[in-house]
């Protein structure tokens, strides 16, 4: 749009994750100074790091701060979030990483002297170590083996990615899915289940199944981009990102916004202090624009108007727990190896940190995920073996938004743009809304076309930013 919308008007942002902050910061820092702009946090902290811990680290006497959820970036997909942080000055640092896959056929016997889940393989990222290191349960020949298998399939996997696009959606049918397209290329079900979707699902943070839904286009995207690209984390933790995003900004927090309601002139937002019972009284007030930062089923509960579609987007709650009990590896056979006197000193010239990716097969195939962290503590995110609650320092629920082929074209229509069938859309056009209706916006990292992940906030932060007729400083 670009219009100067006139010298001074209200915002409201909803939410101070990432999306949430970007945005207000952005408006706050017009060069025309239109914009006034509030900032509403259910919480007691600013979300983005409200999660966050700081811990000390016996090792080398400093303290190390965890993010939860793992804010790790990859080279070639984050590139607006990038740029954001050399234009902020955050200071961030190539992060290589340590992959531990192991499965187990039943939960239940997880912690069972008799069958315990075997460390199978052991990937570092970007193949920082050239020949990959043989698990102690492994024998030579098997090792040699299970290395050739993986070179085939995930050649054959990325050549697929580059060379075999998936399937578009049509008047008729929405895009193919990844099941869909996993199928088509004829991928075997050994590597699908113990490597692709393991590693998949540690990024995505949902069960086999919910990744298997997801669009083709998002997973295929994403590889594409972070082909042999690093990856990356921040120096100290996300908060220094959340101090200098929120700086001068006017933030009302222990605010649950309990409707954003248009009016003929404005937006009447409604909130109740979130410290306080339900019903026990709330405030109002108007503004001349809403921004709402928040997942989609926070949208479907304070926004009727789209009420219906935000329905029909999915979400599921993932867990991250930090904590120290070590009989969560030590129940591994094998894990031992990434223990040894001289992976640690190879860890230790390296700077690789360990992931271990243990898949269960039993009912709905899931994997958890065990970050060992430079202090020792250990992260699990999606926790299925059982953690001992005494070693338990912290646990954190978070919402994952999820991706399927019917919701890509949901938001598609919501955003106004191509999910490679524009006539899919044609016949709702008139009725549907669409983001900026009524003077409300959607922002956040499922609000685009891709996965949802940090770079979906900046860059539909941006979008806004831009329809807003703001400058951003860090370009596109």
């Amino acid at each position: 749009m670009g219009a100067v919308f006139g010298p001074r008007y209200r915002v409201a942002v909803v939410g101070s994750g990432m999306a949430g902050l970007v945005t207000a910061y952005l408006l706050n820092q017009d060069r025309e100074q239109r914009y006034e702009v509030e900032v509403f946090e259910i919480g007691e902290q600013l979300s983005l790091d409200s999660s966050s811990l700081s811990v000390s680290n016996s090792e080398t006497g400093s303290t190390d701060r965890i993010d939860l959820p793992m804010r790790a970036f990859a080279g070639g997909f984050y590139n607006n979030l990038r740029a954001m942080y050399d234009f902020l000055d955050v200071r961030y640092q190539p992060q290589r990483f340590l992959f531990g896959f192991s499965s187990i056929a039943s939960k239940l016997n997880c912690s069972s002297p008799k069958s315990p889940d075997r460390l199978h393989f052991v990937h570092s990222s970007n193949n920082h170590i050239l020949f990959p290191m043989k698990p102690e349960n492994s024998t030579v020949a098997n090792h040699i083996l299970e290395i050739a298998y993986l070179i085939v399939w995930y050649a054959w996997f990325t050549i697929c990615c580059f060379c075999v696009p998936p399937t578009p959606a049509t008047p008729t049918v929405p895009c193919e899915s990844l099941r869909e397209y996993i199928q088509r290329i004829h991928l075997p079900t050994y590597f699908v289940s113990r490597y692709l979707l393991p590693l998949f699902s540690s990024v995505a943070t949902c069960p086999h199944e919910a990744l298997f839904e997801f669009p083709a286009h998002d997973l295929i995207d994403y590889k594409k981009r972070t082909n042999w690209d690093r990856h990356y984390t921040v120096f100290g933790g996300v908060n220094e990102v959340q101090r200098k995003l929120s700086k001068g900004l006017q933030i009302r927090k222990s605010a649950r916004v309990i409707s954003v309601e248009p009016q003929a002139q404005g937006i009447k937002v409604r909130w109740e202090n979130a410290l306080r019972n339900p019903g026990s009284g709330s405030s109002e007030a108007t503004f001349d624009r809403v921004v709402l930062a928040v997942p989609p089923n926070v949208v479907q509960a304070i926004f009727s108007p789209l009420k219906s579609q935000m329905a029909q987007i999915p979400t599921i709650s993932v867990q991250s727990v930090v904590h120290t009990d070590e009989t969560t590896i030590g129940r591994l056979s094998g894990a031992d190896i990434l223990h040894s006197l001289n992976t640690k000193a190879l860890m230790k010239s390296s700077d690789a940190q360990i992931i271990y990716l243990r898949t269960f097969a039993e009912g709905k195939a899931q994997t958890e995920s065990i970050h060992v962290q430079p202090s020792g503590m250990l992260v699990t995110t999606c926790p299925v073996t059982a953690i001992n609650p005494a070693k338990t320092t912290q646990t954190s629920t978070f919402t994952r938004v999820l991706r399927t082929p019917e919701s890509r074209q949901i938001v598609a229509g919501i955003f106004n743009y191509s999910s490679s069938a524009p006539e899919l859309h044609q016949k709702k056009q008139t009725a549907q809304w669409r983001n900026g209706d009524e003077g409300v916006w959607l922002v956040g990292g499922w609000c685009w076309d891709g996965m949802v992940l940090l770079e979906g906030c900046i860059v539909s932060s941006m979008t806004v930013a831009n329809a807003f007729g703001v400058e951003i400083p860090w370009g596109h």
